[in-house]
């Protein structure tokens, strides 16, 4: 584990809850609290007052199973949505995300289409390599504690730059980046050094050994996993891969 990933591990999770519940519950702000609404009508409204389409998923099974079923949408040229003036105008008045994707910023792995969805289904955090840093888990947890999202899909994927580069320098520390860069390709660093005796593909490897790490933080970070023990909440990690749109879920 990484110096963030300890930080955000030894965090008090209640001060932590009391935050980022006090952020969804108590309208401290104009901005938080357009955040936290949702769009359009609805019949269900859970304790966040966050109020959720009735067709959405509201289980972890389900809000999967949807992520994945787009996905076979797109792979088979079937998509559903198009984004468009009049969708972002009906979406404008809030949201209501069934499930969060935490992916790479990679510029060619727009999360809405690799899953076929449609504005403020998808409550989406991406960061270069999937590196973990205190306020990216903080935005996390708020998908999870304001906008009850039931899934949090840690999406990497193949022929990731950050991937090399950690690779590389686990190899010659040398050929570490300096600076910020320099510290987001050392937090990838471990699993490629976890990978580097198994032999075959070690990028792909160290990318899917990442995004179990990743997983498992998420899982041991102290309200996310309070969620997980009641059955609201659920982590996966999975693979996206460039050449041919395929989500891969890691099992």
């Amino acid at each position: 584990m990484n110096l963030a990933n300890s930080a955000i591990a030894s965090e008090s999770a209640p001060a932590r809850r009391a935050v980022l519940r006090g952020l969804a519950l108590s309208g401290l702000s104009v901005a938080v609290a357009a955040c936290g609404s949702a769009a359009g009508q609805s019949t269900n409204t859970p304790d966040s007052g966050v109020l959720v389409p009735p067709d959405l998923p509201k289980t972890p099974d389900g809000a999967l199973q949807r992520l994945m079923a787009g996905n076979e949408r797109l792979l088979a040229s079937k998509t559903l949505h198009t984004q468009n003036l009049d969708s972002i105008r009906q979406h404008a008045t809030g949201q209501a995300p069934y499930a969060q994707v935490f992916g790479c910023a990679d510029s060619r792995v727009p999360v809405e289409a690799v899953f076929d969805e449609d504005f403020g289904d998808v409550f989406v955090t991406r960061t270069a390599g999937n590196v973990l840093s205190e306020p990216t888990v903080g935005t996390i947890e708020y998908g999870v504690v304001a906008l009850n999202t039931p899934l949090i899909m840690v999406l990497g994927h193949q022929n990731c730059g950050a991937v090399k580069a950690a690779v590389e320098a686990m190899k010659d520390p040398g050929k570490t980046p300096a600076g910020a860069l320099g510290a987001l390709v050392s937090a990838l660093v471990p699993a490629a050094r976890e990978v580097k005796d198994r032999g075959g593909d070690i990028y792909a490897a160290a990318l899917e050994a990442h995004i179990r790490r990743t997983v498992a933080t998420l899982e041991a970070t102290p309200v996310l996993k309070e969620s997980i023990a009641a059955g609201r909440l659920r982590v996966v990690g999975a693979s996206y891969d460039l050449a041919t749109a395929k989500v891969t879920l890691y099992r």
